[in-house]
């Protein structure tokens, strides 16, 4: 068994033998797996309500409450829990009753703390295997919104590059009839300020709504009015 996770395997142990429990939590603990050891099923269960964990090894028949009653609270609260019962009262309708309430395995007492040690470590490696589960899908959400992200992007900077393209064609057409219009609009007056017009058209080409060569010509022909007016 391997640690995936910097996370421990927080793991509990619930049986009114506290001896057995503490045999149980020297046998099962790693760095990588907290243990809480509990006799009394019924602080056992709070403690899952505050604290939801991944694996619990439990006693069946105890005085009060019950293993059954534990194995319910904890899928209650965490629904990937795995849980242990050990008994030592084994019968073929309390291991159904176990099974359909969602117990991992079902092991008569007395055991073999082998045996033990074989099924906590499966259940830690289940543990870790449906932890990796978890951040894989989570990883695969994160990138497939990152593609759908880009995708929009591309989208939307298609669709700027036909405005844009849309908007040149129209600035182009404007800046190359405005020198014809701009000129013809000015031959109508009585007295016009070529020194105004050379400005406004040396302006249009510093904002570059005019091109170096509709400039020289628009030039041109504002020295051919100036001459013609002399």
């Amino acid at each position: 068994m391997k640690r995936l996770h910097d996370q421990s395997i927080r793991t509990l142990i619930v049986d009114d033998d506290k001896a057995l429990g503490d045999i149980l939590k020297d046998l099962i603990v790693r760095d990588f797996v907290s243990v809480e050891v509990f006799s009394d099923a019924a602080e056992a269960i709070e403690f899952i309500k505050k604290e939801p964990v991944d694996i619990v090894i439990t006693d069946l028949m105890m005085p009060g409450v019950g293993g059954m009653e534990v194995l319910r609270e904890a899928k209650a609260t965490n629904p990937d829990a795995i849980v242990i019962i050990i008994t030592g009262h084994a019968s073929l309708e309390t291991a159904i009753e176990a099974i359909r309430e969602g117990a991992h395995d079902y092991i008569k007492k007395p055991f073999k703390l082998q045996e033990m040690e074989i099924v906590f470590n499966n259940a830690a490696d289940k543990v870790n295997l449906m932890r990796q589960n978890r951040e894989l899908f989570l990883k695969l959400t994160d990138a497939y919104n990152q593609l759908v992200a880009i995708k929009k992007e591309r989208n939307e900077s298609d669709d700027n590059k036909r405005e844009k393209s849309c908007k040149t064609a129209h600035l182009n057409f404007f800046s190359s009839t405005l020198p014809g219009l701009y000129l013809l609009h000015n031959q109508q007056r009585d007295r016009p300020n070529y020194i105004e017009q050379l400005q406004n058209i040396s302006r249009l080409k510093e904002q570059g709504l005019l091109t170096e060569g509709e400039f020289t010509t628009f030039k041109a022909h504002l020295l051919k009015a100036i001459k013609a007016h002399e």
